[in-house]
């Protein structure tokens, strides 16, 4: 299955790691004289400091867990009749329903109706950027949820919580944890509330096809732990550090002709494993639209995404996360609630899904925000740069 790269750097840092295999050490022991240098050696037992284990994820193959700790992205193959496959086929056709109806239907749902200075309109409720993409975002089922859709977004988020679950227990497991060490900070998350909000999400898109194919989500990285993109037709591109090309990760991933599923580690899962799962570095470029054909898929590109956001009320010990795996943490944190955490990291970036005009009202609060926090570390007073 062919996969399609184009060169177009996203102007971000690499991390370029070496193969999984570990090579044996280059003399003998300490203890032995230089004239036995010719002897062989074993291969440690397990991988260097730094490297995960190399260990069973659910529904990814061998080389996508390496993809998924060096490069942040991974290709999902979920069998036929899979719980999170069904569901998601299902909410496709609910979020096509819902995004046919009149805009005065679903402007119901834009969170301006229930708050009174809303200062990032993606994150709840329906919005929408003019010409570009209409979206909904469920954290809740509440006043914003639209009831036609609340059932099927309910099953839809208690499939993905599911699925992400067995992943953290892969990473904990891949870093010398026990299975659960993240399980204070994503059990929470994986059921959908009806009042109270989480800091998870579950995102339905529908993108805008013109007569030319187009970039509708510029290169970035996402803020939680874990993201799974949901595609029905190709426009997802993932950077690869190694071939210093876009690769269009959707193309082909789906002989069937069914959903595509794409798993991205985010900022905060960076954070939190040392630095050792890198975050995915994303966009989505949207082919042009199919003039030949009335179908709605020719004229709009669906998806779906679920991110993992770390329960605002767990609390972070990196004490608690440190193996001879991870080795000690660059950016130590003891007893600090993840919603700190998560808010410092979400005050340094933009969100790609809003508006120009409030694009670059964000990008102002965030560039005062990171001038406080340099001036902060620099005078000492943010301990070892914990919110950084």
């Amino acid at each position: 299955m062919a996969l399609v790269a184009t060169q177009a750097p996203p102007h971000e840092s690499s991390h370029m790691l070496p193969k999984v295999s570990h090579p044996p050490p280059a003399g003998p022991p300490p203890n032995q004289k230089s004239a036995e240098r010719s002897a062989s050696y074993p291969p440690p037992s397990g991988p260097p400091p730094g490297h995960p284990q190399i260990v069973n994820f659910p529904h990814l193959s061998a080389d996508q867990v390496y993809t998924l700790y060096s490069q942040g992205y991974a290709r999902v193959q979920l069998p036929q009749e899979h719980p999170l496959l069904v569901a998601a086929s299902t909410l496709f056709s609910t979020s096509r329903n819902f995004f046919a109806q009149p805009l005065a239907h679903k402007e119901q749902f834009h969170p301006s109706r229930i708050h009174a200075n809303v200062s990032q309109s993606s994150e709840e409720g329906w919005s929408r950027v003019e010409g570009e993409k209409e979206m909904f975002t469920a954290r809740r089922i509440g006043t914003l949820c639209p009831p036609e859709v609340a059932d099927d977004v309910r099953i839809a988020w208690a499939e993905c919580g599911k699925y992400m679950q067995e992943v953290m227990h892969a990473i904990a497991a891949s870093l010398g944890l026990p299975p659960g060490a993240f399980d204070h900070l994503v059990a929470g998350e994986c059921v959908l509330p009806v009042d109270t909000i989480h800091e998870s999400l579950l995102r339905m898109f529908r993108y805008e096809r013109t007569s030319e194919a187009r970039l509708v989500a510029t290169h970035h990285r996402d803020l939680g732990l874990l993201s799974l993109v949901i595609g029905d037709s190709p426009g997802l591109d993932v950077w690869d550090e190694q071939s210093k090309q876009w690769i269009a990760i959707e193309e082909g991933a789906a002989p069937s002709g069914g959903p595509t599923f794409t798993l991205l580690t985010g900022q905060t899962l960076y954070r939190l494993t040392n630095s050792i799962y890198k975050s995915g570095v994303h966009r989505v470029f949207v082919p042009p639209a199919d003039n030949s054909s009335s179908a709605d898929d020719a004229k709009y590109r669906y998806s779906l995404v679920y991110a993992l956001r770390p329960h605002r009320t767990g609390i972070i010990s990196t004490s608690a996360l440190t193996s001879n795996i991870t080795g000690a943490y660059r950016w130590p944190i003891e007893g600090v609630p993840a919603r700190e955490l998560f808010s410092a990291i979400g005050k340094l970036h933009w969100s790609v899904n809003i508006d120009k005009e409030e694009l670059e009202a964000q990008k102002i609060r965030n560039a005062a925000y990171k001038e406080q926090l340099l001036h902060e570390v620099s005078q000492g007073s943010v301990g070892d740069g914990q919110s950084a």
